[in-house]
């Protein structure tokens, strides 16, 4: 997945959608994303060098019309002009904290899952 931003910008902000793939149950996977830690890293890909490390991030949610059971899920994160002070390609990396009734950490979610984040500052 490719994400486009200008240098020194703040906007657009990065939006992931989290989405049912139907292997969990999504009222209990939603519920447990509410209470989770989120955080941004974006690294340089030539370097490895950090641009950003354990970011918060924010999740918000969009009430479906078909479906008013469950809410589409969406983890936020907005840019600062430091964030994007330099040019080039950085691979960004969601971490996803679960935490458990007493807010101790029980498993760790790594997205994007599927493909690779990154995100270009032209």
């Amino acid at each position: 997945m490719e994400f486009y931003i200008r240098q020194t910008a703040t906007e657009p902000v990065l939006k992931l959608k989290v989405i049912d793939d139907g292997t969990n149950d999504i009222a209990t996977f939603n519920d447990l994303l509410e209470s989770a830690e989120i955080t941004f890293e974006m690294f340089d890909i030539k370097t490895g060098e950090h641009q950003i490390l354990n970011a918060p991030c924010y999740l918000t949610n969009i009430t479906k019309k078909y479906n008013q059971v469950t809410d589409d899920y969406y983890i936020v994160y907005q840019f600062s002009e430091v964030d994007t002070s330099l040019k080039g390609k950085f691979e960004g990396i969601v971490t996803i904290q679960f935490l458990d009734t007493d807010l101790n950490p029980t498993n760790k979610l790594i997205v994007p899952i599927k493909e690779k984040l990154f995100i270009n500052v032209v």
